[in-house]
């Protein structure tokens, strides 16, 4: 829903300010060290083997293309530890943050 991007996510997101301020903080440290905070998080989802299902957005045929470079070069390249290291202390203090969702 747009946290894990450059462009952040809307207006209407239901995110605390907290989680939304982290996020933006991490991709704006990921765009400092040159990198995409989106291509960062879908290695991590991809590599994580305690995520079982991953869902991507993509709006533009440019973003598909990217999103699959980025797996394919995992398993070539890896992903910067350094990088996912400084992203996760970023986070730590609204890691596992969710928000209430669906039929209540």
């Amino acid at each position: 829903m747009g946290l894990l991007t450059d462009n952040g996510p809307p207006e209407w997101h239901p995110a605390s300010l907290e989680l939304k301020d982290a996020c933006r903080d991490a991709a704006a440290h990921c765009k400092e060290k040159g990198k995409n905070i989106s291509k960062v998080a879908l290695q991590y989802s991809l590599m994580n083997k305690e995520i079982a299902t991953i869902l991507v957005g993509m709006n533009s045929p440019k973003q598909v293309e990217e999103n699959v470079t980025a797996a394919l070069g995992l398993s070539s390249l890896g992903i910067d530890q350094e990088l996912l290291h400084e992203v996760e202390t970023i986070l730590e203090p609204v890691k596992n943050q969710t928000w209430p969702s669906g039929i209540q």
